[in-house]
Order: structure tokens, then C-alpha cells, then sequence
């Protein structure tokens, strides 16, 4: 079948204009990136420069870095072009003077050659835990909402109840501030209280031009909230729910949404502390990883704690490592679990904040992807592993059990838990008591009504032995089940069926 491509055609010839250099506006030599204002150019184009060609920000040598991201992004673009058979896509003449990798942005914001510095505290969150972003937003201010954004305003924070300012705006209706907000990477899929999306809230409103707003940016339909409901589930028109069952179905509609993607992440993407803790390591890793946290100026803790950003494991040649406590925090938080090599390179980096960790992403611990599938639920900010999840642990306190080569205590295991925004009982739940309440969807099985947990919320650990209990519950909603099922569950990043592990 001979496929035109005309429309993905059309929407990578505008991304690569988007990638363009800001100043010769061809395809970028060796990128690199301005640190304070974000623009990116040639590396000879920029190289001598004492100010931002695009914003007249002045620049100091130290300031201009390799752009590992927009490399990664033109690499993906002449990929696409050779599937789809264009070899021109950098061939066109543009006016560089409006157009960067934020154009969405500067469009919307209409301040050409606008002084634009991150604000220190802007992301400060208040005793409900609103940033000034929420507040203002809540205030229906669009010009100041803009202005917090250009400030470095993070549009994808929640407060105290989950809800971004983009569910705020979506529940009240305000489009205009909600187009400023996903033009600026607000996520249309983070889920908030109750695990709502803002595609849910604007569909229980019936607000027909959000909910077209947010599946123009991409919001996914399929997401269910804790009562395993996905939007169309609150349709009350039949305008709306039309416009949730149209779905893009072709190859040629994919492949442009994947494209949108990219740059909607590339937009939202933001360079937080970095928090290391190293688990394990070799005597000269360690050694290394000292001299690079003294040359750059990073934290390293000597034990584990949720204020850690990445852990620093050795694995072996098929980049796998071996499963230890460490390593099942890790999982749970969604931190980023790196190799050792990243050590070495880091050492030779002037700066490392635009290093592409991925390339040193430990492939699995020991299942396959299971770090990188942990990471991103943490960085779409989806709900942890363990959510609407109650355990009892039939377990004693003194007592180290072990599961495989994980030696772990009872304490071990209410950590681990609670990490994965699990709840920890006190007391053995009565099966009884649990029939009349509101039955909550346990998120990572919300979207396979055939999970035989799916409606399973309370779950009684043993270990299997002469403590274990004498009665075991094989109910719908509670179930009595083998510590190393828990275990599996982390190791997998799903709740395990436990028919997989030979359990009925």
C-alpha cells in the first residue's frame, strides 16, 4: 500500500523547524543550549557570544552547554524523514526572531525579546499546598498566570488534595488559562483526587470545548480514576460522548501524535536537584562518584531516603542488577536507577544537568524495564504502586525474612508500603466489615476489569511457615497472601495475579 504521509510530512517539516539554530536557522551543529533563557544554537554560531542573539540575556562560557536533548531530537527527526521518504525537512527558510523550541510558548505569551530569569521560590508551595501558580490561577488573572510561567512556574505541581492548576481551570471552565498551561507542558493526564484526570473533570461538567482542548493535547481516554471509571463513563450529553468515542485509528495520526509528544516533553521538561545515593558500589566507583560530587557540588546520602533523586547501582553486562532493599525503594519511589558508568562519564562533564540519563538507565532489577516503567509513573506524577491498597502484616517485628537474596523486617515492609502510597493496618481487617464500603479500583490494574484483583483492596501478608495464619481469605475484596507475592509485585511494578505464582 503506498502510504502519501502527507500530514506527518507537514508536522515534521514544522518540528524541525522548531529545532532549527537560533541564529543561522539551519539544521544545529553540535547544539548547545544557553542555561539561563534556554535558547539553543550552532555551537560555532554561539561559541563567542556575550549575550543571547534571540533575548539579549547576557552569556558567560560557563553558561553554554551541550543540548544532549535537542541532539536526541534532530537524531529522531531524520529518522522519521528516511521512513517517510523526505530528505528535505531542513531545507526551508525561517524568521528566527520568533521561533525556538518554546514557540507554542512565546506565541501565547506574545513578549518578543523578554528578559525571562527563573524565579527563586516561585514553586514554593503554601500551608494547602498551592503554589503561586494555584493562587493565581484560582484568581482567573491570565496575564499573571502568564507571567509566573515565563518566571519558571511549574505548571504540573500538586497541592494537598492532588489538583494542578490545569484541573482547577478545567473545573472551572477557564479555557483561556487552561490553553496557557498546556502550552507551557501542564500534563492532560495527571491524575488528582480520586485519581481524576482533568479529561475527567471536564467530562462530568460536560464541558464540551475543555474536553476538546485537552484530546487536542493529547489526554488519554482510557485512564480510569480509583473507582475503575475512564472519562466517558461521566458522560451526560450525547455531544460528549460522540466526542470520546472518535478516536485517531490510523498509522499516519500516530505517528503525528508522537511527534506532538516529544515536544510537548521537551517543553515541561525541568532540571530539579539532584539527590544521589549510592548502593553497593565498587571501591573506585565510589572513590570516583566523592571527586564528582565535590567538583559539581552534589548531595550524596549514605542511606537511603524519599528525598533521594538517583541510586547508583553496579549491574552486569546485560546492564541487569541484582534485587536488594536499595533497589526496592527505588522501584517504589520512581527514582532513577543508573548504572556505574554514568560515574565516569559525569567526571568529564563540565555540566551535568543536561546529561541523558536514560543512556545509563539500569535495564531491569532483575525483570526488563521495570526501572524505566517505575520512573515515568513517578514523572507523570500517576498514582504509586500501592494505591488504594490496605495490608496486614502477619509478621513478627524481631524477626529478618528473607526472599531470595532481600533480607527484609517487618519495618522494611511498612516503608516499602507506605512509599507506594499503600496503607498499613494495625489490625487484622474483618472481612465482614469491608463489604458495605465504597469499592475503590487499585490503579495499576484500574484498566483490566478481568484481574482477579481487581476489586481486592485488603490484603493479609504471611510468610509461609508455622506462623502462618490458620485462616486464609480468598474473597473478591481481601485476600491472604505470601510475603514473596508482595515482593514479586514490587520487583514487576504491577500486582502480581497470583495464579502466576502457583497460588489459587
Amino acid at each position: 500500500m503506498n502510504i502519501s504521509w502527507t500530514n506527518t510530512s507537514k508536522a515534521l517539516q514544522d518540528f524541525a523547524s522548531i529545532l532549527v539554530c537560533g541564529k543561522c536557522g539551519s539544521k544545529p551543529v553540535s547544539p548547545v543550549r544557553l542555561i539561563n533563557c534556554g535558547h539553543f544554537f550552532c555551537r560555532d554560531c554561539i561559541k563567542s557570544a556575550t549575550i543571547c542573539i534571540k533575548c539579549d540575556i547576557p552569556v558567560q562560557p560557563c553558561e553554554i552547554n551541550p543540548d544532549c536533548l535537542v541532539s536526541n531530537l534532530i537524531q529522531a527527526c531524520d529518522t522519521i524523514a528516511q521512513v517517510i521518504k523526505r530528505d528535505n525537512i531542513w531545507d526551508n527558510t525561517v524568521d528566527m526572531s520568533n521561533i525556538s523550541l518554546d514557540n507554542a510558548v512565546s506565541e501565547i505569551f506574545n513578549t518578543s525579546k523578554k528578559h525571562s530569569y527563573i524565579k527563586k521560590n516561585i514553586n514554593k508551595q503554601n500551608s494547602k499546598g498551592e503554589t503561586q501558580l494555584h493562587t493565581t490561577c484560582l484568581r482567573r488573572n491570565a496575564e499573571q498566570v502568564k507571567h509566573l510561567l515565563i518566571a519558571g512556574a511549574n505548571p504540573n505541581t500538586k497541592d494537598n488534595a492532588g489538583w494542578t492548576p490545569l484541573q482547577e481551570m478545567i473545573s472551572y471552565g477557564c479555557i483561556e488559562i487552561s490553553k496557557l498551561l498546556l502550552s507551557c507542558g501542564a500534563s492532560p493526564n495527571i491524575s488528582g483526587y480520586d485519581a481524576r484526570t482533568p479529561l475527567h473533570e471536564a467530562v462530568e461538567c460536560n464541558r464540551i470545548e475543555e474536553a476538546k482542548l485537552l484530546l487536542d493535547h493529547h489526554a488519554n481516554k482510557n485512564l480510569c480514576d480509583q473507582y475503575g471509571k475512564k472519562p466517558i463513563d461521566y458522560c451526560k450529553s450525547d455531544e460528549m460522548r460522540q466526542l470520546l468515542i472518535d478516536v485517531q485509528s490510523s498509522s499516519e495520526k500516530i505517528l503525528d501524535k508522537s511527534i506532538n509528544q516529544t515536544l510537548d516533553t521537551s517543553l515541561s521538561i525541568r532540571c530539579d536537584k539532584i539527590v544521589i545515593y549510592a548502593s553497593n558500589l565498587k571501591h573506585e566507583n565510589q572513590k570516583l562518584l566523592n571527586l564528582l560530587a565535590t567538583k559539581h557540588k552534589l548531595k550524596i546520602l549514605t542511606a537511603y531516603r524519599s528525598s533521594v533523586t538517583h541510586v547508583i547501582v553496579e549491574v552486569n553486562e546485560r546492564n541487569i542488577t541484582k534485587l536488594t532493599l536499595d533497589v526496592l525503594f527505588t522501584i517504589v519511589h520512581g527514582n532513577w536507577l543508573l548504572n556505574s558508568e554514568w560515574i565516569v562519564l559525569a567526571e568529564d562533564m563540565d555540566n551535568i544537568s543536561n546529561m541523558d540519563f536514560e543512556l545509563f538507565e539500569v535495564n531491569g532489577a532483575p525483570t526488563s524495564d521495570v526501572p524505566k516503567r517505575a520512573r515515568e509513573n513517578a514523572e507523570n506524577q500517576s498514582p504509586r504502586l500501592f494505591n488504594n491498597c490496605f495490608f496486614y502484616f502477619a509478621l513478627q517485628t524481631n524477626i529478618t525474612y528473607r526472599i531470595g537474596d532481600v533480607e527484609l523486617r517487618k519495618d522494611d515492609l511498612i516503608r516499602l508500603v507506605k512509599a507506594g502510597e499503600g496503607t498499613v493496618l494495625t489490625r487484622e481487617p474483618n472481612p465482614e466489615d469491608l463489604k458495605d464500603m465504597m469499592q475503590a479500583i487499585p490503579f495499576h490494574i484500574a484498566n483490566d476489569s478481568s484481574h482477579p484483583l481487581y476489586k481486592c483492596t485488603h490484603y493479609i501478608i504471611y510468610m509461609p511457615g508455622k506462623d502462618e495464619p490458620r485462616i486464609k481469605y480468598k474473597m473478591p475484596h481481601i485476600k491472604s497472601l505470601p510475603l514473596i507475592w508482595l515482593i514479586e509485585c514490587i520487583e514487576k511494578f504491577t500486582l502480581i495475579n497470583p495464579a502466576h505464582l502457583g497460588l489459587s
